[in-house]
């Protein structure tokens, strides 16, 4: 392989790995139906607290679709990530019922959770996850992130520079004439030729000498 191509593959081949999702190599339980959960939030409606569950007084219980209320909320917790934490706003369709025995006043509202966060699945709480010193949030995680960042730039902009004067077929440099790949450019007019039409000179401006591309070997 030539010089130059091996130079512009290494050059894609950092940028691909800039884009490698940073949790790709972790393996992180997530809720699934029936599990037994211990999840902490804060419940909102019609602009007043209505109740508070947090990682020291956490709500415990076993979520079956068929029978976890509000609907919204099980929607929510589904497929969460054990140790992650997010908003969800639950619409009155996907919220409680008249019907309810306990969250009967509640029907009918939006209910906005706050700080959901899914403290244990199935007796494995999130702290017991094994740590690399990379996990969001971290100092690791941003100096990892930082410093593929800078290399992906460092990257793009080789890559452009070393298509721009190494290897000028990148660019698909073509003849003024024919439209063919072009081989150097006038050093008068600047036009670019191909090797046959320079053949006895510019046809522009007559000049007669042919400023080469620099060669991809």
């Amino acid at each position: 392989m030539k010089r130059t191509q091996l130079f512009l593959v290494i050059l894609l081949s950092l940028i691909v790995v800039q884009y490698v999702p940073s949790d790709s190599l972790a393996v992180i339980p997530v809720v699934e139906d029936g599990d037994m959960l211990s999840f902490g939030y804060t419940l909102t409606a019609n602009a007043l607290t209505v109740e508070t569950y947090t990682e020291a007084n956490p709500r415990k219980t076993r979520v079956f679709e068929s029978s976890f209320t509000p609907p919204g909320l099980f929607n929510a917790l589904l497929s969460m990530p054990l140790g992650t934490s997010k908003k969800v706003d639950v619409p009155p369709e996907e919220g409680f019922l008249h019907t309810d025995p306990n969250h009967a006043e509640l029907a009918g509202l939006t209910l906005y959770y706050t700080n959901l966060k899914v403290f244990e699945i199935n007796g494995l709480f999130y702290t017991d996850l094994p740590t690399s010193g990379t996990e969001p949030g971290s100092f690791g995680f941003y100096a990892i992130r930082v410093g593929l960042g800078l290399v992906g730039a460092a990257a793009f902009v080789g890559l452009v520079y070393g298509g721009y004067r190494l290897y000028p077929k990148v660019f698909g440099k073509k003849c003024a004439i024919c439209k063919t790949l072009a081989v150097g450019s006038c050093t008068k007019c600047g036009r670019k030729f191909c090797e046959r039409c320079y053949s006895n000179g510019c046809p522009y401006c007559k000049a007669r000498t042919l400023r080469r591309f620099k060669s991809s070997s």
